[in-house]
């Protein structure tokens, strides 16, 4: 059975999801209207890569509170 990817690890493909289609974006003449929707796009993307990145922080935080605290 393969491993649970990581909310960094999802994170990370997502933002070069994001990457590409700004990449991928056309050239020369195209219709405003297709940038807008492009770039929309991909903002929408980049921005649940940074809720997967929240949920990973949150993750690991969890982690380190649920640690108990070491008399030294």
């Amino acid at each position: 059975m393969a491993a649970v990817p990581s909310y960094r690890e999802i994170a990370e493909r997502t933002l070069g999801q994001a990457a590409q289609d700004l990449n991928a974006m056309p050239q020369g003449h195209v219709a405003s209207a297709e940038i807008q929707a492009r770039a929309a796009k991909a903002q929408a993307i980049a921005t649940i890569a940074a809720a997967q990145a929240l949920l990973e922080i949150g993750d690991v935080l969890r982690e380190n509170l649920k640690r108990p605290v070491s008399d030294a």
